[in-house]
């Protein structure tokens, strides 16, 4: 009977990107139930904040928390401007088939792209929102950048 040797995944070569055969779509399936895992102890620690008495132990679990959830939001953005470009990439493929030119799509059509298809999920008043928070962030950048000078 052959020994299953235990791999973790942070060094597992089929996992990390650092090998040739790497298919993130393979070890993000092979590795799905960590994301469940993820949220039950995110909901955890959400139960734990509620119960803690202690300030100082409160705030550390909100800020572990926190970083959980930009995490998890961060992956969710990851996945779709893959997933946008993917469908970009399938129309094209399927255009060239029939004889067209292909046609790339430049770092900023992607951006807009990306934005659209997050602003459709979105009612006018938060959409209102990011756009304000985004030209802010514009604003205080330029600022900084004049100061500099």
């Amino acid at each position: 009977v052959p020994k299953v040797e235990a791999r973790d995944p942070r060094f597992d070569p089929a996992v990390n990107s650092g090998g040739s055969n790497f298919d993130e779509a393979k070890a993000k399936k092979a590795y799905a139930f960590l994301d469940e895992y993820r949220d039950s102890e995110m909901a955890e620690l959400r139960m734990e904040i509620r119960k803690t008495k202690d300030a100082a132990q409160k705030e550390r679990l909100q800020t572990l928390l926190q970083s959980m959830q930009n995490r998890k939001k961060a992956a969710k953005r990851k996945d779709d401007e893959k997933r946008i470009l993917e469908e970009h990439r399938q129309r094209e493929k399927d255009l060239v088939q029939q004889g067209k030119q292909p046609f790339y799509l430049k770092k900023s059509e992607q951006k807009k792209r990306l934005l659209t298809e997050q602003f459709k999920g979105m009612k006018k008043k938060q959409v209102n929102k990011v756009i304000e928070r985004k030209r802010k962030k514009v604003a205080a950048k330029e600022k900084m950048e004049l100061d500099q000078l």
